[in-house]
């Protein structure tokens, strides 16, 4: 459901039971309206028959995803930077062959790269400043100021480094030695782009930016911001595609990236239809028409709209945006068929929100954040190193005391993920990386 429904009225998140019926029941005139209102029928609609598939036991075991009998770190009212949470994750890590080094720099997100090795990222709290560093943070450089919050980075194979804050998208040199400029303002001044999930770059060099915000207007309902943005000329000038907003939708682009596995651009939509779409090329000529896609789901039951994609020993990894609901870690091999696993209990309520993937010895990782909870159910940070066939959970979380964040992109999967946890009542926070042992 909306985050707001959902806020609003938790019971909607919550197991079956008397209680929560008599409370749905007592606001139900005002809650169907708020339901019909924001565009949500669609989405509860289908809440409802999976959760009722999930109650009767009507989904098979083998349709779960699959958990190793590793223990997560549970985090109950912990301070991150205590040795003993930090000892913990170390030992429960290196069991795997991981190790945890405590972060030179209190990152708020990060864009790595691998030749050469640098990272480009923004500092907690003060997210306006653009800094890199040639030596995993021990020296930064302060590269650049922006007059709004930085939301995302990107750096291309030609070097330039993208910055999109609040309501704007910069383009300036990786080596430095002159200013960024502004190269484009997104559709609405609070409209923003997901770090790690809403820019790419195709086989062709082909730079794309999907625009994410929810602007609400009392009388006309969702402000329409999915737009997406397309780059031949490694950033220096853009035009804006709208064949979303001409196709209806309502709210905003979730996720947009190319696959080297499917040699394909895959965009998945905000809309209350929850729409995922696949592209017939990678050049701007081929993706800024409807004619050049390809719409994989037709109906909201079918799964769509995820907010999270990562790829891994020939799969593609879909997480599914359906917070409160049933939640699904989708994959698939040629982007025709799709294989649907349900996210089990406790966590199967959120999102899966956000998915990197890492190179390591063994293969590609792949880290994913779910960080919604109810007072039921709780939260996970967990990694795959076999494409998605089983889960190792890494720390499992309460929403109400702790935020986890997976901080880091990149273009190729770095040899790095960095992972940041913050206890929310003292702000006590802590920036940590996984690499081989």
């Amino acid at each position: 459901m909306g985050r707001e429904l959902t806020r609003r009225y938790p019971m909607l998140s919550e197991p079956v039971r008397v209680g929560n019926l008599r409370r749905l029941l007592s606001m139900s005139g005002v809650l169907l309206k708020e339901i019909y209102r924001s565009g949500k029928l669609r989405e509860l609609m289908s809440f409802a028959v999976w959760e009722m598939r999930h109650q009767l036991g009507l989904f098979a075991p083998e349709r779960y995803l699959r958990f190793s009998a590793i223990q997560p770190l549970s985090l109950e009212d912990q301070q991150p930077s205590e040795r003993a949470v930090e000892d913990t994750l170390r030992s429960q890590l290196g069991a795997r062959g991981l190790r945890l080094t405590r972060a030179e720099r209190n990152w708020k997100l990060l864009f790595l790269t691998r030749h050469p090795h640098r990272l480009f990222g923004s500092i907690y709290p003060d997210d306006t400043a653009l800094f890199k560093s040639d030596d995993d943070g021990v020296t930064i450089t302060e590269v650049a100021r922006f007059p709004e919050r930085i939301k995302a980075v990107f750096v291309s194979s030609g070097q330039s480094v993208i910055v999109a804050t609040v309501g704007a998208v910069y383009r300036g040199p990786a080596g430095g030695g002159a200013a960024f400029t502004k190269v484009f303002e997104l559709s609405s001044p609070r409209s923003v782009v997901r770090n790690n999930n809403e820019i790419t770059e195709t086989r062709t060099g082909t730079l794309i930016i999907g625009e994410y915000g929810n602007v609400w207007h009392e009388r006309k309902g969702w402000q329409t911001l999915a737009y997406f943005y397309l780059s031949a000329d490694d950033g220096a000038s853009w035009e804006r595609a709208d064949f979303l907003v001409e196709a209806a939708t309502n709210k905003h682009v979730h996720v947009v990236r190319y696959s080297e596995t499917l040699d394909k651009v895959l965009m998945a939509d905000g809309d209350n239809r929850k729409k995922f779409w696949t592209s017939a090329g990678t050049m701007p000529a081929e993706l800024r028409d409807r004619a050049g896609w390809t719409l994989v789901n037709r109906l909201h039951i079918q799964v769509g709209g995820y907010t999270s994609i990562a790829e891994a020993g020939g799969r593609v990894l879909l997480g599914t945006d359906y917070q409160g609901g049933t939640n699904f870690m989708v994959d698939t091999t040629d982007g025709k068929t799709f294989r649907k696993m349900v996210v089990p209990d406790p966590y199967r309520r959120s999102p899966i929100d956000n998915m990197v993937g890492r190179h390591s010895r063994r293969g590609t990782e792949v880290w994913a954040n779910l960080p919604f909870s109810t007072s039921r159910t709780k939260c996970l940070l967990m990694y795959s190193n076999d494409g998605g066939r089983e889960w190792h959970r890494v720390v499992d979380y309460n929403e109400k005391t702790h935020k986890v964040w997976l901080l880091s992109a990149s273009g190729d999967p770095a040899e790095d993920v960095y992972l940041a946890v913050e206890n929310r009542r003292t702000h006590d926070r802590v920036v940590w990386k996984v690499h081989d042992a």
